[in-house]
Parts: C-alpha cells; sequence; structure tokens
C-alpha cells in the first residue's frame, strides 16, 4: 500500500457539519485563522484548537485553495467534504450522500450534520476508485473525533465507504 500523501484538504464552516454521516450533538464556535501550508484548501476554519499539522488563513469568509490530487476520485471526496462544510446539503447528496445514507430520508442525512463544526480530510493515497483518507471532524461540543478509511467512488459520486472511528 502506497503511504504517500496526496493532499491535505481541510474544510470548516461555522455551521453545521458531520463526518462519516454520524449525528453528533454540541454547541458551534466561531472561527478565526491565520495562514495555510502548500497543498491545502481552507475554508471558514473555526476558533477552536485545529488538528496538528494544519493552519488555517483569515478571514473566515475567505477562501483559499491550493493544489490538490488531479485524480478524479480524489476530487470527488475533496467535494463532498467541501459541500458539506458549506452547508450545501443537496451537492452532498448527489455526490454519494444518498449512498452514504444507506436508506434514510435526505431530512434525516442533513439532520445527522447538525452538530459537527469542521472536517480536516486528509487524501493519503488512491488506488484504481478507492481514495484512501484520515479524517478529523471538530465537533460542536470542541472534542474532536478522527477516522481511518477509503471511499469508492463510481460515476463520478461516492458509491461506498469504509471508515473505521480512531477517537
Amino acid at each position: 500500500m502506497e503511504a504517500k500523501k496526496w493532499a491535505t484538504v481541510t474544510l470548516m464552516a461555522a455551521g453545521a457539519l458531520a463526518a462519516c454521516a454520524v449525528p453528533h450533538q454540541g454547541t458551534a464556535a466561531p472561527a478565526v485563522a491565520v495562514a495555510a501550508p502548500p497543498n491545502t484548501i481552507v475554508l471558514q476554519p473555526p476558533a477552536a484548537a485545529a488538528p496538528p499539522q494544519t493552519v488555517y488563513v483569515a478571514p473566515p469568509t475567505t477562501q483559499t485553495v491550493y493544489p490538490a490530487p488531479a485524480v478524479p476520485v480524489a476530487q470527488t471526496v475533496i467535494a463532498y467534504y467541501d459541500a458539506l462544510n458549506r452547508r450545501d446539503f443537496l451537492t452532498a447528496w448527489n455526490l454519494g450522500g444518498q449512498t452514504l445514507a444507506k436508506g434514510g430520508t435526505y431530512a434525516s442525512y442533513v439532520k445527522g450534520f447538525a452538530t459537527t463544526s469542521w472536517a480536516a480530510l486528509t487524501v493519503t493515497s488512491v488506488r484504481g476508485n478507492t481514495v484512501h483518507v484520515e479524517l478529523s471532524a471538530r465537533q460542536t461540543d470542541g472534542s474532536l473525533r478522527t477516522f481511518s478509511g477509503s471511499y469508492t467512488v463510481s460515476g463520478g459520486a461516492i458509491s461506498g465507504a469504509r471508515m473505521k472511528r480512531l477517537s
């Protein structure tokens, strides 16, 4: 297995987001930030402590884009988290949320993202149509949940996920 990091994608919103479509509860925190390393996409950073090795760009309403993997399947996973962090749930639903919801309704899918402040996604490798990632999700109560695993992409949308919660 190739452990090469393709890019770190840090996606954030002061509103709602959840990692791996798992609902969480808490209180949202406002966003503030400083600067981002190459290979990082940063959107609306939070005021809460950031995950290690991730630096943010101010002001929170500014979007700074750095090179991300040029691999289409990786771009699909990145676009999914970007949509979630922008609270564009319809786009996320169409990029694979419907599959990840496992038969749940759109309304329950959206509700599942009510208590996560932001997510930082690192694409660690791509093999065929499988995108291996590490994911950190800051909850609105200030806690951080981390995940590792992969997403399978077919026809421009996420068609499956194998994510394991680490903390």
